[in-house]
Formats: C-alpha cells, structure tokens, sequence
C-alpha cells in the first residue's frame, strides 16, 4: 500500500509540472508513406528547444482501431485519441540508426510538456540522440489508462479492456520500418527507448513481437515490429503488484509481471535505474534483468546510487548525470551508435 501512495504521489508531482496538452490535430498520411515534401503537420504552441522534422498520425481516420479507441476514451476529459509520431533527424552526420521514445506519465497523460525532463514534445532527449547521428522519433500514444495504472478511486491497478499504448508502440515500429529508406534509417537499426510507464512500454515492446495487437491496417504493418534494441529507463509496472497481489504476499513484489513474455529472441536490452527511486524502486530493473538473463537474452543493468524518479535527460547534479553518456557506449558497443 505504502508503495502505490508513493507511485500516486510521484505520478500526481511528474503530471502537474511536466504535461502536454493532449489535444491531437495532426494530419493523416493516406498510405503511411510520407513524402518527403509533406508539410510538418503541427505547430506547436511553444518552441522546443529543436524544431521537429515533421508529425504524423499512426492511424488512417477510418481505421477500426483508432475509431474503437476514440469511443473507448469517449468519457474522458483529457484524452489524446489521435497518436502520432514526432520525426526528429539528425543535422548531419547519421548513424543510420534510429530510436522510437516513449514519454512517462503513468499512461495517464504524457510527460512532455515545458518542464519535462526529457524537453518539450521530447525535443532534449531527441537533441541528444540527434546529435550523436540518430533519428529520433517520440510516440505521442494515447492516453488515458491505455495501459497498466493505478486506479485512486477503487485503490487497485487496472490493466484495459484495449491495449492501446501497445497497439501505438507496434503501429510507431511499422510506420518507422516501413519508411526507413525514404527516412535515411537502416530498418535492422530501430530500437525502443521509454522512461517510467514509457519504460514498460519500451519492455512490452520489445517481449511482445511475435504478433500484433491489432489487425494489420495497410502495407506498413507486413514489416517485423520487433526492436533492434531496447532501453528502459526507470520502467514501472514490473511485477505482481501491478495484479493486484500485496503483502501479507510479499513475493508479489520479486515475481515479474506476468504481461512480460520473456525469451531468448528478447533484442539486446539495457536497463537504467537509480537506487534511491521512490516511485518505480530499482528492483524493478533487477527483477527484469534476472528474468532476462535466465533465458539467454542479451541484456545489462546500469545502477545509480542517486537519481530519484523522472530524471530524463536533465542534468541535476546525481549519479545518474552520466546514464546518457553510458547508454551512447552501449549502442555503440552492440553496433547501433555510430
């Protein structure tokens, strides 16, 4: 219990000061192939600190998935129905690797608005990947509670009906892979980075390729959607407890989730925790890696002794200050960096 208030109070802290307007007027590609003299399809309402290459819907308007998502969040106040991805591509040089983000927020909201750590519309973490050659794309997936969350009213996680966030993370793969060419990217040089709920949605991502949680819309989704790699930072959602099993069960909370399919054919994972974390405890991480390692998946956790929850890519003076420097020796290390 005393565990869920501190995943409430650090979701309510990380939502207040750091969301996006959830509104979604982005324009829709006909055949999911962008042009490359198609239009940026937004302006946003503040400057990042980078311009993004261009915005683009994962979903045709009269795809059934999109329509039964839009009726599913009908209800709620705040809802981002329309997801979309946001292109960022290198100035210069390119790796020809590439690197789809997805933003924290307790699949809430998404944490990416002005005081986000990881920038506005993820434009610093995206400067970043940038900068060392790599295109980066954010997934703006829909929310709310299109995932695993913690409900306050009746006090228990609930997983939905519709999978959604996973369904926009599979969909981001194909539109990626499927336009690689056009985009400059190698298609076997696509991984999955995510931080807090986006960190379980990297690791959903990356376990569960073996089929689509959706019927394939047009020719983008006959590509594999399974990620080169794989970077979760600060996952959450990682064990029993997200099923609702507490203490006096207290093996719920080394017990991974059962969401979570591990297998050998898992794509080379790093996993990047601080051990002071009061909202996703760096056991989630260790119990992840474990279960990886048991199966001979090529994975490696780094541990900070300070860092807190939500650091992003925002220097503040902790151990973890140095995760992204760690994380651009690990790409280039497995082949995906430079």
């Amino acid at each position: 219990m005393c565990r869920a208030i501190f995943v409430l109070l650090g979701l309510v802290a990380l939502i207040s000061s750091s969301v996006l307007s959830l509104s979604a007027t982005a324009q829709a590609v006909p055949d999911q192939r962008v042009s490359e003299t198609q239009p940026s399809a937004v302006t946003p309402t503040a400057a990042p600190s980078m311009p993004y290459w261009r915005e683009i819907r994962l979903w045709p308007e009269d795809s059934p998935v999109l329509q039964a998502g839009i009726a599913a969040l009908a209800h709620e106040a705040w809802a981002l129905t329309h997801p979309s991805i946001l292109v960022y591509r290198p100035a210069e040089r390119s790796a020809r690797s590439a690197v789809l983000v997805f933003p924290g927020g307790g699949y809430k909201a998404l944490a990416i608005g002005p005081k986000s750590t990881l920038g506005l519309y993820g434009s610093d973490v995206c400067k970043w990947l940038t900068d060392a050659g790599i295109t980066c794309v954010l997934v703006k997936y829909r929310v709310p509670n299109t995932g695993c969350n913690w409900n306050p009213i009746t006090k228990r996680h609930e997983s939905p009906a519709i999978p959604m966030a996973l369904q926009d993370a599979q969909r981001a793969m194909s539109l990626v892979r499927y336009n690689a060419e056009a985009w400059g990217i190698d298609p076997n040089r696509i991984g999955v980075m995510g931080f807090s709920a986006g960190g379980n949605l990297a690791v959903l991502s990356s376990t569960e390729f073996a089929s689509r949680r959706y019927a394939p819309a047009d020719a983008a989704d006959q590509v594999s959607i399974r990620p080169d790699f794989a970077i979760p930072v600060y996952p959450g959602h990682m064990t029993m407890e997200h099923k609702n099993r507490r203490p006096p069960d207290s093996a719920a909370a080394r017990e991974l989730n059962t969401d979570i399919v591990v297998s050998a054919a898992v794509p080379p994972t790093l996993l990047i925790h601080a051990k002071d974390d009061p909202v996703d405890p760096v056991e989630y991480s260790e119990i992840y890696e474990k279960a990886l390692r048991e199966v001979g998946a090529n994975v490696r956790l780094i541990r900070y002794e300070t860092g807190g929850h939500a650091f992003g890519v925002r220097q503040q003076g902790t151990d973890s200050d140095r995760w992204t420097r760690d994380a651009m020796r690990w790409l280039d290390e497995i082949g995906m960096g430079k």
